[in-house]
């Protein structure tokens, strides 16, 4: 083999020198600066897009601050309004409500007064009516006629006794 053939170390070994020389000097001028540009680009572009969204949430967050503001500034005109409509419903309500209330008690007087204006009747035709029996009853009973005058008074007798 001859990379073990002793007598053939020393120009590998001049040849290895060269090469990594040569090798160090094309990186170190060529390639990692390359390398250096393009990270340094790349950390640049990192740097501006953690700043642009450190930007962005700070927008975001006054944004957000600005909408509960607005909405807790909407709730509490919806509240307000819903308050006012339904005290106004409330009182358009107790309007009706009282209203109604005086209707029934119109209604209710003017029922009551046909009532006693029914019975005032209906006790004077009950009158006529006891007055009537009685003279049938006294006809039935006796035999003989009784007048409507004399029925009329027996009549009355009876209700101031009862009455």
């Amino acid at each position: 083999m001859p990379q073990m053939d002793f007598t053939t170390y020393a120009p590998q070994l001049v040849w290895l020198v060269i090469t990594f020389v040569l090798l160090y000097f094309l990186m170190s001028r060529m390639a990692l600066p390359r390398l250096e540009r393009i990270l340094a680009v790349r950390e640049n572009r990192i740097e501006g897009d953690l700043a642009e969204a450190a930007e962005f949430g700070r927008k975001a967050e006054a944004a957000q601050k600005a909408f509960d503001k607005v909405q807790a500034e909407t709730r509490a005109k919806a509240q307000k309004l819903a308050a006012e409509s339904r005290e106004r419903a409330n009182a358009e309500q107790a309007a009706r409500t009282a209203k109604l209330d005086a209707q029934l008690a119109e209604q209710s007087k003017k029922a009551e007064a046909e009532i006693n204006a029914a019975r005032t009747k209906a006790l004077s035709s009950l009158r006529e009516v006891a007055i009537d029996i009685a003279q049938a009853a006294a006809e039935r009973v006796t035999g003989s006629t009784v007048s409507k005058d004399a029925a009329a008074k027996a009549v009355d007798a009876e209700l101031k006794a009862k009455g």
